[in-house]
């Protein structure tokens, strides 16, 4: 599979490639609607029925994207979904030798299923993640497929990240299937009744204790820092900027104790919402340790404000200084040390997009990227 799936031009014969059976026949075929084009697609939603319906659509930005999804809705709701323009037609397996969907079924102990599929936009870790579907729309499972040593990495990451349960307020998905498809892994996770919203994710410092694990107290420069400093001479790096933002950091950080632990490594609106007393946290996939404690504080204050907000990064960062510090300082960090594990974030982050340069255009995370770059060569003392 490598790279076709990073590409809108053979996004689609790549995703229709991996729903069709592993060998045998191929089966009956299944049309699914490709939103909001062949050529743009990001969702597969299924046409049959009224299922496609429940399918979970992020709203793009700007009011006409609002409508189409709207009108996209009220078709599938209708059964109306075969007259969407647009459509790509799947082989479907048989119960001898089952397509994706099929299999999915089995996985779920249901007989009859359907799958949504969300694709999102080419970046190195595009991979299907498929919403599995009872007939009247209601969200039974979701599932993740990994297409190539990247994302294989990743999904096999997430269902060894969740593998370790923590301890309340955090909650994940129940497990329910972990193994392969096509040769590649494929996780599946109990859906979880929650409702999502785009406001700030209110994170506490017992939240951010219990995704972190057993912490405990190390040189800033020690096993975290030598395998930060590694990926980042593997990675991407053309005009120096990354190393550059190391090598300041780095003598900031010389003789500094720190408190490690785990990171979500994308905590955000996105991935976690609150449930009463509980947060219930899915998308797993960056967790890793060790990393400095309160990492996920300061990417949740960032990531919103860069990617929902449109706000510049100098006062992004600005803002997520004042704002992170007291549940930094509640992690056990010096107050002096605030703005140091901020500039410890960003660079993670950086790191993070060098690693993945390797593979393509980083997608959304170009900006972010080039932002921080450009931060870098204005102040190199940082």
């Amino acid at each position: 599979m490598t790279a076709a799936l990073r590409s809108d031009a053979t996004a689609l014969d790549a995703v229709a490639a991996l729903l069709a059976p592993d060998g045998g026949p191929a089966g009956p075929t299944r049309r699914y609607a490709v939103l909001p084009s062949p050529s743009r697609p990001r969702y597969l939603v299924p046409t049959a029925g009224r299922a496609g319906a429940g399918a979970h659509l992020r709203p793009g930005t700007g009011r006409r994207a609002a409508a189409t999804r709207w009108a996209v809705r009220g078709a599938l709701r209708l059964g109306a979904g075969r007259l969407l323009p647009g459509a790509v037609a799947v082989a479907d397996g048989t119960p001898g030798a089952p397509g994706l969907r099929r299999h999915l079924g089995t996985l779920v102990g249901r007989d009859e299923v359907e799958v949504a599929i969300a694709l999102g936009g080419p970046r190195p870790n595009r991979k299907p993640v498929l919403q599995v579907l009872a007939s009247d729309g209601r969200t039974l499972a979701w599932a993740k497929l990994g297409v190539d040593d990247h994302t294989d990495a990743l999904v096999a990451h997430e269902a060894d990240a969740l593998a370790r349960r923590p301890d309340p307020p955090v909650a994940t998905p129940e497990v329910l299937a972990s193994g392969t498809w096509q040769g590649h892994p494929l996780l599946v996770l109990a859906h979880m009744d929650l409702v999502e919203t785009t406001g700030p994710l209110d994170l506490t410092v017992a939240a951010l204790a219990a995704v972190a694990g057993p912490a405990s107290r190390a040189p800033a420069t020690g096993a975290w820092w030598e395998a930060l400093r590694a990926r980042a001479a593997a990675g991407v790096d053309p005009d120096g900027a990354v190393a550059a933002r190391l090598d300041a950091l780095g003598a900031r950080l010389d003789g500094r104790t720190w408190p490690f632990g785990r990171w979500h490594g994308d905590l955000a609106p996105w991935n976690a919402a609150w449930d009463g007393d509980r947060l219930l946290v899915w998308d797993w996939e960056r967790s890793e340790a060790p990393v400095p404690l309160g990492l996920d504080a300061v990417h949740n204050e960032l990531q919103v404000a860069l990617l929902r907000d449109g706000v510049a990064l100098e006062e992004a960062v600005r803002a997520a200084r004042r704002r992170v510090g007291p549940l930094l300082v509640g992690l056990g960090h010096d107050p002096d040390d605030v703005d140091l594990v901020v500039e410890a974030y960003l660079a993670t982050l950086r790191v993070r997009y060098a690693d993945d340069a390797r593979l393509g255009p980083l997608g959304p995370g170009q900006p972010v990227a080039a932002a921080l770059d450009a931060a870098a060569r204005k102040d190199p003392a940082r």
